[in-house]
């Protein structure tokens, strides 16, 4: 009888179904990792976009099913990028952080940078190099430029700012399974107990300087975080317009035909306990969208040199 049984459960089981697989694998995922996850009647969004997927053999056929899954999260940060996009730029196509002096202020424009392990390198160095470049001529105070700053992997992107920071935490990932702290130490960043990969060893010639950091609504998710690592220092603060309001942090998982399913697992939190969340962060000092880079660079100058050594 064990036998038979064996042999017509063999003879019953379905087909193998790609499609099938690969839509319940991200189901899953998004069930298990989203900080949304409560919000969402699993059985039946399953069962739906099951349905969604009814005759089709391939897993690009599954994309719609699985972004209707991800709008019935409602958070606007996660999302399925497809294997062309996932694919990482060239290094050398990628955009490094430079920097400019204004009279006897520094200007260091910091862009996005999107997960790209061969390039992280070079970013930073390049970072590393305007700041150096910049400090030579002792600057009073410094303007970070994060305005066109749409995100990506913020571990590069803090490394850059070190030495406009102080050590200790500089804000924290807060989750349904904890709190994880970004800190700095002699000139590394570490997330929790994993120091990343780059550090900074630049020491500015004038330490601890008034900063004043730019953003406008081009200014999302990393570079919200970037910027989340100035809020509560004193001798910091923003101009501009507010943020993109994509302030929380997404897993990255790597699907089986080259996809990524981009996951908002954490919200960020300053160093003063506040968190943020997918809402625009608005900046100390309002200006208009209309304003010009010279007028932005200037009425952030201008609190600069109300600032204890950097005053007229």
């Amino acid at each position: 009888m064990v036998l038979v049984l064996g042999l017509a459960t063999a003879a019953t089981a379905p087909p193998p179904n790609p499609a099938r697989d690969y839509l319940l694998n991200a189901i899953g995922l998004l069930r298990a990792h989203s900080i949304d996850r409560d919000s969402v009647d699993w059985p039946a969004a399953e069962a739906d976009a099951l349905r969604r997927i009814a005759g089709v053999t391939e897993p690009a056929g599954t994309y719609s099913a699985i972004r209707n899954v991800i709008a019935e999260l409602g958070n606007h940060h996660t999302s399925l990028v497809g294997p062309a996009q996932a694919v990482p730029a060239p290094p050398a196509t990628v955009a490094v952080p430079s920097s400019r002096t204004h009279g006897d202020v520094a200007v260091l424009t910091v862009p996005e940078f999107h997960l790209n392990p061969a390039a992280e390198g070079r970013y930073v160095a390049a970072g590393v190099a305007a700041l150096r470049s910049a400090d030579a001529s002792h600057p009073c105070g410094w303007i970070v430029d994060l305005r066109d700053n749409g995100g990506g992997d913020m571990h590069p992107m803090l490394t850059v700012v070190t030495p406009l920071l102080d050590d200790g935490v500089l804000g924290s990932f807060a989750g349904p399974d904890g709190s994880t702290p970004w800190t700095l130490h002699a000139g590394r960043i570490t997330i929790g107990t994993a120091p990343v990969a780059e550090t900074n060893p630049l020491r500015l010639a004038n330490p601890r300087p008034p900063v004043a950091v730019l953003t406008s609504a081009r200014t999302g998710s990393s570079g919200e975080a970037t910027l989340i690592a100035f809020r509560g220092l004193a001798r910091a603060r923003t101009f501009g317009q507010p943020t993109a309001g994509f302030a929380t942090g997404n897993a990255v998982f790597p699907l089986s035909d080259g996809a990524q399913l981009l996951i908002t697992s954490v919200v960020d939190v300053d160093r003063t306990g506040r968190a943020y969340s997918n809402t625009p962060i608005e900046p100390d000092h309002p200006l208009p969208a209309t304003a010009t880079t010279d007028e932005v660079i200037a009425a952030a100058s201008a609190w600069l040199h109300t600032q204890p050594g950097c005053a007229n």
